[in-house]
């Protein structure tokens, strides 16, 4: 059976591991913005790109929800 002491450690890994996921994904924006705008932003809407804005954009919203 898990001890109380168990059990708060699983919730401060959990916070922590949220903490992490926001960070990467949030370094990720920072460190590609650059090329995000120069290849993405530049040319004609597609399919692919819709696609592309979601999941880039939807991550960082799960993220901030958990």
């Amino acid at each position: 059976m898990s001890t109380p002491m168990q059990l708060r450690a699983v919730n401060v890994s959990s916070k922590e591991l949220a903490l992490i996921s926001f960070t990467l994904v949030l370094y990720d924006h920072v460190i590609t913005f650059a090329e995000e705008i120069s290849f993405f932003w530049t040319g004609p809407w597609s399919a692919s790109r819709i696609l592309y804005l979601s999941i880039r954009y939807l991550a960082v919203t799960q993220v901030l929800c958990v």
